[in-house]
């Protein structure tokens, strides 16, 4: 028995199709379970990961259950032609083993880890666990950055499992939204459970904004304060003098925040002084922090128009970048559409983008008729993947599991919306 999770409705959105049998634990402890590792990227070997394998382990117990998880279809069919875009342009690819070990990570989250979160995760219980796993994940990789501090040149913080100090940092743009709604619900607790997860959520929001700080990433101190102005401010529902005062009341209670921790010297300084020469008239400053994003994004834009059909295949554009532009150094360029348009072609990077662009829809629609908490959900993870793409404006590759998780959580929201009895059973 197939177990497709949405199906299409005849007007407006995605009808979940629910599957009454109740479900084995296994699956859901490795899902729900396994959420608190796919932030940490452990590897076991090339790219297959500790948390791929907890995955594939549910797919098999579902498949041995009768149950064949199935992508909703409007993004299947979008994850069909992504993938069959970026398997044409493997052809070009100067390493096609590379190109095709990507196309393999996409397959997996689209036809594996997204449809067997969405056969999971069946309660709003469910789905609050796994958001709090992911959080407490995060946090515990950069906790352990702020304890060793291991720095780069310009004395940026690195987080363990890159080497890269702006992956620090990333992580407070969806952070920040999932901890308010944690802590909002934390209020239906009692009185000494609230108090114990207000404390958490303190230290918690300071590990986020110290992250920020200490990594000195602007893509994700931009993407931070966006997803906050989303998740606070343009909520549905909320007139315009209401938006206002709460945008008012956002920019001073994050500006006292941000005075307060750094007058005690709580935050390193890289990430103002980064800022500063962002902005500096000093033209040195400035041709020293965007020399090589603008040299990459002049050999990507010239790649593109030389083939705009068929890409250089993924992770190859770093092998010919400097064919396009001398300056140009093997990296890819730092812009996720950029890059998507540069190695899987135009009909790839539309594939990918109405992908996404379904997600909000849907989450979007399913906001406005959901009750409390479920607008308050789906909300935070709108703010929290606006976030996230607003970073990969400044990154290349969307390829991290925790942040197709969230996506899928989102799904499993919507589905919960038009189920309420069964989505509101675990509570």
């Amino acid at each position: 028995m197939s177990v497709s999770v949405l199906e299409p409705a005849p007007v407006v959105t995605a009808v979940p199709r629910a599957d009454a049998r109740p479900l084995s634990r296994v699956p859901q402890a490795l899902v729900v379970g396994g959420s608190v590792l796919a932030p940490l990227n452990l590897l076991i070997v090339a790219s297959l990961t500790v948390y791929d394998v907890l995955i594939a382990m549910a797919l098999v117990l579902l498949i041995t259950e009768r149950r064949i998880p199935l992508p909703p279809r409007a993004y299947a069919i979008a994850a069909y032609g992504f993938l069959l875009a970026a398997f044409f342009s493997a052809f070009r690819a100067t390493y096609p083993i590379e190109a095709l070990t990507q196309i393999l990570q996409y397959f997996f989250i689209f036809f594996v880890q997204i449809p067997v979160v969405l056969v999971v995760i069946r309660t709003r219980r469910a789905a609050l666990a796994s958001l709090a796993l992911i959080c407490a994940g995060t946090l515990v990789a950069i906790l352990h950055a702020h304890m060793t501090q291991q720095t780069q040149g310009a004395g940026r913080v690195l987080v363990f499992y890159s080497e890269n100090p702006n992956r620090l940092g990333y992580p407070t743009a969806y952070l920040l939204p999932i901890l308010i709604l944690l802590w909002i619900c934390a209020w239906q607790m009692s009185r000494r459970r609230r108090a114990v997860v207000s404390a958490v959520m303190i230290g918690s929001v300071y590990l986020a904004i110290w992250a920020l700080a200490a990594s000195a990433s602007r893509s994700a101190t931009l993407g931070a304060v966006v997803a906050l102005v989303v998740f606070v401010v343009l909520r549905p529902g909320v007139g315009a003098v209401r938006m206002l005062s709460r945008a008012v009341g956002l920019a001073a209670g994050v500006t006292a925040l941000v005075m307060l921790l750094s007058a005690t010297g709580q935050l390193p300084t890289t990430l103002e002084e980064r800022i500063q020469r962002s902005f500096s008239s000093d033209a040195e400053d400035t041709t020293h922090l965007v020399a090589d994003r603008e040299n990459l994004a002049d050999a990507g834009m010239r790649a593109f128009i030389e083939s705009p059909f068929l890409g250089t295949g993924l992770d190859n554009f770093r092998y010919v970048a400097v064919d396009y532009d001398l300056d140009a150094t093997p990296q890819l360029p730092h812009n996720l559409w950029l890059q998507l348009l540069v190695q899987v072609g135009i009909f790839g990077t539309l594939a990918f983008a109405a992908m996404l662009l379904l997600w909000f829809r849907d989450l979007v629609r399913a906001t406005v008729r959901a009750a409390h908490p479920d607008r308050l959900l789906l909300w935070s993870l709108v703010a929290a993947m606006t976030g996230i793409l607003v970073i990969f404006f400044f990154a290349p590759e969307l390829l991290d599991r925790h942040y197709w998780l969230i996506f899928a959580l989102g799904l499993a929201t919507v589905s919960g919306v038009h189920r309420p009895s069964t989505w509101e059973d675990g509570r």
